[in-house]
């Protein structure tokens, strides 16, 4: 983007870094980023509050904390050009002389008073349906044969009916050690498959509760390997409990925090 305001900022909270220097250092010269967080920090890597910045590769940050006041001037003149263009609608021959055209949708519609009768409000503007084409329609073409499954509805609850006996005698007639391990690698796959293969990585949020299921998953299998025999396994389950029981009980802490915000009272 050759032109980047950011407007991230939570009040009583330091401005969350949005832009680093990579990320403007990236940007075309002559770029201008306009930073509106800049009195809590900045959103933008390198802002000054108060200042405007010219980097190295020509990019422009703008971190004024006063932009509220040096609003008028820009917006006085917008308000003006919008007057002087319609003073130049109502006043064709350049005379100073109004001429209202009621067929013109502007000047009908800011005409409130005319000849001593109200004029307001408006009629609805009269939308025109495009033409619709003429020509004549092509015959259909015959739709495609359908793929095939792979497999029949019965084949499918088989395959899955066998998968089911195959687990259960493996849990069943396995060593103690190997059902354990068995059920930490049916807990990989669910993470791994259904959910981080069907969620976008850029979705994996405290604030989701996709988050927090796979933090629950992991906390299952962590549990179940906490009393192995070999110590750095046992670590390493005791770090992963730890670790997801802090994001789960976070995601639940920001949720709240976030949703408070939007509430009255």
């Amino acid at each position: 983007m050759d032109i980047v305001i950011t407007t991230a900022l939570i009040p009583g909270r330091p401005a969350p870094r949005l832009l680093t220097a990579a990320d403007v250092a990236a940007m075309k010269p002559g770029s201008v980023v306009v930073d509106m967080a800049a009195a809590q920090g900045g959103n933008v890597e390198g802002t000054i509050a108060g200042r405007t910045v010219v980097t190295d590769n020509g990019v422009t940050i703008i971190g004024y904390t006063d932009l509220a006041s040096r609003l008028p001037d820009q917006a006085s003149q917008m308000f003006g050009t919008n007057v002087v263009n319609l003073l130049a609608l109502i006043t064709p021959g350049k005379d100073g002389r109004p001429v209202l055209d009621f067929d013109d949708v502007v000047q009908r519609a800011v005409t409130v008073v005319r000849s001593g009768q109200v004029t307001w409000p408006p009629p609805p503007v009269a939308v025109s349906a495009a033409p619709q084409d003429t020509a004549p329609e092509e015959p259909a073409a015959a739709p495609a044969d359908p793929e095939r499954p792979r497999f029949t509805p019965a084949a499918r609850y088989g395959l899955i009916g066998l998968g089911m006996l195959a687990t259960f005698l493996l849990v069943a007639y396995a060593p103690a050690q190997l059902a354990e391990n068995f059920t930490v690698f049916a807990l990989a796959v669910v993470i791994g498959f259904y959910v981080i293969g069907k969620v976008h990585h850029a979705l994996h949020t405290p604030l989701m509760s996709v988050t927090n299921a796979i933090s629950g998953i992991v906390v299952i299998g962590a549990l179940v390997q906490i009393g192995h025999g070999n110590r750095l396994v046992t670590v390493l389950s005791f770090v992963a409990i730890l670790l997801t029981s802090v994001n789960v009980f976070g995601g639940f802490a920001v949720t709240r925090r976030m949703l408070s915000m939007f509430s009255k009272g």
